[in-house]
């Protein structure tokens, strides 16, 4: 009988290679356990999703290049920090002010990071943008953030300098005001974003949908600047969302113990340093967000809102994606008749 299952052969070499990778992530999961539990234990539990946007930007921003002199950068990414954290707060007073410092906030951080060459430096600023408004704090708690902000940012951007000041170019900060044209991809893929972006925030606002912070994060997973990225992305988000969904419902739910949740959550951390597959990334990302969302939430109705936001933000994306196109189609049509 011929099994339909694929036999895994382990070799000496595979062992050798999976401990020798489990040896390399090992010390970066343990700073990030370390990073995450000084922060909480400094500034709150409450702002904890602040300390991993911090983790998530001194990460990626260690050698980043920003297209301009390190000084310069290094100085642009605590005061767009900083500026994040006052935005975010700024946003909740009523949906017309929220429109109009998220199209402020969100246009800068566009433009600070467009000449990113691996066109991801947007992310941290985007993601962190989005969960601070989902996960606002009054009072003591939001001084303690944005202290966090302002000094942990200030260690970002030293540790960006001494990490890119000998690869980075010598420009100024004026190369990020050149001239934009909606001929290049990058600008058009920047203004859908956007666009989408305040639309989807300023409907959660108006609405008052229930953690539409999902809907505005599913949306910007889904607008990637890379096209091939963004296909594959949009067949795989819905199916890999539900079976995390059902992953958290059947840990948490009925098999594992709440004395042994947090090791299952830490070790789930870990093994997410392997992942590269974005469907097992999105699974993991729908798992970890309703652990978080169950503290306020119950399983029941975190699970199904997590299902009902992702689908609103796929087909807000499948909208959005198509009307865009559609202009853009015109744009080029016009040029070609003027030539």
């Amino acid at each position: 009988m011929v099994s339909c299952f694929p036999v895994i052969k382990l070799t000496k070499e595979k062992i050798c290679a999976v401990l020798k990778g489990i040896a390399e992530k090992l010390p970066v999961f343990l700073f990030c356990v370390l990073f995450i539990n000084g922060y909480n234990t400094w500034f709150g539990k409450e702002n904890s999703i602040v300390g991993v946007i911090l983790l998530m930007g001194l990460l990626m921003f260690l050698k980043a290049d920003f297209g301009m002199d390190a000084k310069y950068s290094a100085l642009l990414v605590p005061v767009l920090l900083v500026l994040m954290g006052l935005c975010a707060k700024l946003s909740t007073w009523s949906p017309l002010v929220g429109l109009a410092v998220d199209a402020i906030f969100l246009g800068a951080a566009l433009l600070f990071t467009r000449r990113d060459a691996t066109h991801s430096a947007y992310l941290p600023f985007f993601m962190g943008y989005l969960m601070f408004r989902g996960y606002d704090v009054t009072g003591d708690l939001f001084v303690k953030r944005m202290v966090s902000l302002t000094v942990i940012g200030c260690v970002i951007g030293l540790l960006h300098w001494l990490g890119s000041r000998k690869s980075c170019g010598h420009d100024a900060p004026t190369v990020l005001l050149a001239p934009f044209s909606l001929d290049n991809q990058w600008e058009r893929w920047a203004l859908s974003l956007l666009v989408t972006l305040l639309v989807t925030m300023l409907c959660g606002d108006l609405l008052s949908i229930p953690k539409s912070m999902w809907v505005n994060l599913t949306v910007l997973s889904l607008m990637t600047p890379i096209e091939d990225d963004l296909m594959r992305r949009r067949r795989m988000r819905i199916p890999a969302t539900i079976l995390g969904c059902v992953l958290f419902m059947a840990l948490f739910g009925w098999l594992i113990p709440p004395d042994y949740q947090t090791a299952v959550v830490l070790l789930a951390g870990f093994l997410s340093m392997f992942i590269t597959s974005y469907f097992i990334k999105t699974v993991y990302n729908s798992f970890s967000a309703l652990v978080t969302a169950t503290l306020m939430l119950p399983v029941k109705a975190a699970v199904l809102t997590r299902i009902g936001n992702n689908l609103i933000g796929a087909a807000v994306t499948l909208v959005s994606l198509f009307l865009f196109n559609r202009v853009f189609d015109r744009l080029d049509h016009r040029r070609q008749r003027v030539a």
